[in-house]
């Protein structure tokens, strides 16, 4: 699994030596007010197989969450990894490449309805995303009985760039990212292409959709080609190549987004709270710079990345999240911290532009456990807690 990497079948690089910071921050609302703090790693769990996601129910029963790619969600509670799995989906899920179980969302109130949704690639190679069912909130299990198809993404060719991110915004709405299909350039142009679901971030009305317009998921008023805009009504935003990873901030609505780039530049970008149609240019543009100028258009207007670094400072990015823990909310809060895959650099961003606070090579996604306090995991199976000093 690659995450992503900038031509298929390409390996990612061994960690790099040389900075190169880049944008400054332009207008978010994330950077510390001083020096930046290092960052550390506490080993929580080992051996677990390729994991690409570690969260939690928010329901205050202290359990994280570990997704890995070959199709089984793990629990870690009271200190240990259980042995039983909570979902089992190996037999639905297709794993070459860059495909696998790619992440879960729970339900926003999951103690009183424990109901949970996984993306992941199908078997037919599509991206998937199925709602699960527990019996209850405090079960350690989930049936795969349960399952009920929500959407599915053709992903017809390449095996990379599915997206695969899932997690709940304002309004309980659900955000899912979508890769642009693979391959390397999008030689189909689908990132741009509204009538393509591919190289988006898709927002969907699943609470309660059933009673709402009788399916898995409605589109929810105010989706930018929702009705007589021409376009396809579930995109939020566009212009992706592989975000593999966002997160939304708990307290602004804000999204932001990793978006791994292709030959030059790996780019962070913030969408707004309630903007929508956002396009973030690719591939028009890779991160601050021209990619394919016969994809631009003069009638539209590009979102700048935030942050964007170049191939001497790392390789893949791993979208983080905006610090909203008490535990060193002297030191993070408000402050946006992500990593890079390849390079194994862990970052802040500052209004100058990143700045290194840690490394922790291959680290696939970072996640907020019940106290909005980080945690990672990494492709080689490790589970960890973040720390600041």
């Amino acid at each position: 699994m690659t995450l992503g990497s900038r031509r298929t079948g390409r390996r990612l690089l061994a960690p790099l030596v040389a900075v190169a910071l880049s944008l400054p921050l332009a207008a978010a609302t994330a950077g510390p007010a001083q020096a930046a703090p290092a960052v550390a790693f506490t080993s929580r769990a080992g051996g677990l197989s390729q994991p690409t996601q570690v969260t939690s129910a928010r329901d205050g029963r202290a359990r994280m969450f570990v997704v890995e790619k070959t199709g089984l969600v793990r629990i870690f509670a009271g200190g240990k990894m259980l042995a039983r799995p909570f979902l089992d989906l190996r037999s639905r899920v297709r794993t070459d490449g860059e495909g696998g179980l790619l992440s879960i969302a729970f339900h926003p109130s999951y103690r009183t309805h424990p109901v949970l949704w996984a993306a992941y690639t199908s078997t037919s190679g599509d991206l998937r995303v199925a709602r699960f069912r527990a019996r209850t909130a405090t079960a350690s299990r989930v049936r795969l009985s349960s399952y009920h198809r929500v959407i599915d993404v053709p992903h017809p060719a390449a095996t990379n760039h599915w997206g695969g991110q899932l997690a709940f915004g304002p309004g309980g709405l659900l955000f899912l990212s979508t890769g642009d299909g693979g391959s390397g350039g999008d030689p189909p142009n689908h990132a741009q292409n509204r009538n393509s679901l591919q190289g988006k971030i898709l927002r969907l009305k699943v609470l309660g959709a059933h009673h709402a317009c009788g399916h898995a998921y409605c589109v929810p008023a105010g989706n930018p080609f929702r009705g007589d805009t021409p376009g396809r009504g579930e995109i939020w935003a566009l212009g992706l190549r592989n975000a593999w990873r966002f997160s939304v901030d708990q307290t602004t609505g804000d999204l932001w987004v990793g978006d791994v780039g292709q030959d030059r530049f790996e780019e962070i970008d913030r969408i707004p709270a309630g903007v929508a149609g956002a396009n973030l240019g690719w591939s028009c543009r890779e991160g601050p710079a021209q990619y394919d100028g016969s994809r631009c258009s003069s009638t539209t207007t590009y979102l700048d990345p935030v942050w964007s670094y170049g191939r001497d400072y790392g390789t893949t990015v791993t979208g983080g999240f905006v610090y909203r823990g008490s535990r060193y909310a002297g030191l993070l809060a408000g402050t946006y911290l992500g990593a890079d895959f390849g390079s194994g650099r862990v970052f802040v961003g500052t209004p100058g532009g990143l700045e290194t606070v840690g490394d922790l090579e291959g680290i696939t996604s970072f996640g907020e456990d019940d106290g909005h306090e980080l945690w990672a995991v990494t492709l080689d199976g490790g589970l960890y807690e973040l720390s600041a000093s």
